[in-house]
């Protein structure tokens, strides 16, 4: 009502109660101490009506008595072509392209879950000595397409320092080489330098194609360390928007549990959180 806005209405539901108990003790609404508590019962008297019609609008009515259960209500058959005439006249543009292109989606969706089910054995390498390093950099320059990621101390790649590198070629397979972490017990790393000059070509190449989640914010990362990272084949985070721009999140964590079944491992998982993490 006017006058009454989402602070004061907190101050009278606390210190009274409900709109009934408030209209029944108009006259110790005074002694809450709010800022304009004296007057307030003279506005609630004058807005009664107002008062009383918000709280029925407001009120989900449970009592109505119905000739036929919701069990025996039957699910019509969508009738697609006056669906999509209702649709194109309103101008709902992604329910057009999602009933256009429904059916054909959700066969590419189960098509890639099959194409990339996740491997029952995972080996995950952790790149300490350059023996590995030089190894890996072999494998990636002899594969077709390989997953590349950024590990960094921040969401914003202005302020983001590397703190890492991933990649794989093949699923199950991947490595992680740590550039700059730093906690009690950490062991000896690679010079981030040295690892960020020796990748430079291979990251800089076109012909050498990559696949990565939300590349644009790697590409700003990397900039930062004179790197221009191109010859990026696929986004995942753009082909899942491209895919079914509404039926998920497009996050690392929704898609692998969408189209693999997989439950990843969050930050919070092994730093914690709040003042213990």
């Amino acid at each position: 009502m006017p006058g009454v806005g989402e602070k004061t209405a907190l101050a009278l539901l606390q210190g009274i109660g409900s709109i009934a108990d408030l209209y029944a003790n108009l006259d110790k609404i005074a002694d809450l101490g709010f800022r304009g508590s004296k007057s307030m019962a003279a506005k609630l008297e004058q807005h009664k009506e107002s008062a009383d019609l918000s709280y029925l609008l407001a009120t989900i009515k449970t009592d109505l008595e119905l000739d036929t259960a919701i069990a025996d209500i039957p699910v019509p058959v969508t009738d697609k072509d006056a669906l999509l005439e209702l649709f194109k006249a309103c101008e709902f543009k992604s329910w057009i392209l999602e009933l256009e292109n429904g059916a054909e989606g959700a066969d590419v969706s189960a098509a890639a879950a099959d194409a990339i089910a996740a491997p029952a054995e995972v080996v995950y390498e952790t790149v300490l000595e350059q023996a590995q390093l030089d190894s890996w950099m072999k494998t990636l320059e002899e594969a077709e397409l390989f997953a590349f990621d950024t590990e960094t101390d921040s969401l914003n790649y202005m302020q983001a320092n590397l703190v890492g590198l991933s990649f794989a070629v093949e699923p199950g397979k991947a490595a992680y080489v740590p550039l700059a972490h730093d906690y009690m017990g950490v062991p000896v790393q690679l010079d981030r330098d040295a690892v960020l000059a020796q990748m430079k070509p291979l990251l800089e190449s076109d012909e050498h194609k990559k696949v990565g989640q939300h590349l644009k914010y790697d590409m700003n990362v990397l900039a930062r360390y004179d790197i221009e990272l191109r010859g990026v084949a696929f986004d995942t985070m753009l082909e899942s928007y491209a895919l079914n721009s509404t039926a998920t999140r497009h996050n690392m964590d929704s898609m692998a549990d969408t189209y693999l079944g997989v439950k990843t491992v969050k930050f919070e998982d092994i730093a914690g959180k709040g003042k213990n993490s």
